[in-house]
């Protein structure tokens, strides 16, 4: 008989136990964290917006690296400085082995060009001088924006294609084909490290070393 007795007292205090390692583990379950949900990957619409608000707040600017140009048959190389704030604007180009240095400058307002030999020419627009003297010329209006790699928005813009990242590799503007054959990260921002510029007979070819904001 006292066997029995011990039996009967020994199970309620198992149940206890049973019971409060139940609600211990019920506890900790749901004190484990739970993992947050992924977020969504962005559209290829969100990745291009936020590509273009980039690099359209990049001002001032400056450039710097080489530039090819070849017309027909002809063609150069040199090293380029660009330089942009607001209206403000200035390219130097300076050939090896004295092949000339150029530097023109303008302000919306004015343009003037000086030539390797010191000579200081103005005209009302910057084409019309590069033309002139350097046998070649961008549309600056619409280069200051290509050679970031965007158009230019108050042109029509045709043949555009883009990247996985939302950002421009080609596209058609005014007559010229831009290409952006390359980009790189600089300033916060992506950016052409290579692109080539097509009008005609006339190509421009630019490798950019580095890009800074002003």
């Amino acid at each position: 008989m006292s066997a029995v007795r011990v039996t009967l007292r020994v199970r309620p205090v198992l149940r206890c136990w049973v019971l409060l390692a139940t609600l211990l583990l019920t506890a900790c379950a749901r004190l484990t964290p739970q993992p947050a949900p992924a977020p969504p990957a962005a559209s290829a619409a969100d990745l291009h917006a936020a590509h273009l608000a980039a690099v359209s707040a990049l001002s001032p600017w400056r450039l710097a690296g080489r530039i090819a140009v070849k017309r027909e048959d002809k063609g150069f190389s040199a090293d380029l400085d660009w330089r942009e704030a607001g209206a403000d604007y200035s390219l130097r180009v300076a050939a090896p082995l004295n092949g000339g240095t150029y530097a023109l400058s303008g302000n919306g307002r004015a343009v003037s060009l000086v030539s390797s030999k010191g000579d200081i020419f103005s005209a009302a627009d910057p084409e019309s001088l590069m033309r002139e003297h350097l046998g070649w010329a961008l549309p600056l209006a619409g280069a200051r924006y290509w050679v970031r790699g965007i158009p230019d928005p108050d042109h029509a813009t045709s043949g555009e294609r883009l990247d996985e990242a939302g950002r421009w590799t080609e596209f058609t503007q005014d007559g010229w084909r831009v290409s952006v054959l390359e980009y790189t990260h600089a300033t916060g921002r992506d950016l052409p490290k290579r692109l080539s510029l097509a009008h005609d007979r006339l190509t421009v070819r630019m490798a950019i070393k580095t890009w800074e904001q002003r």
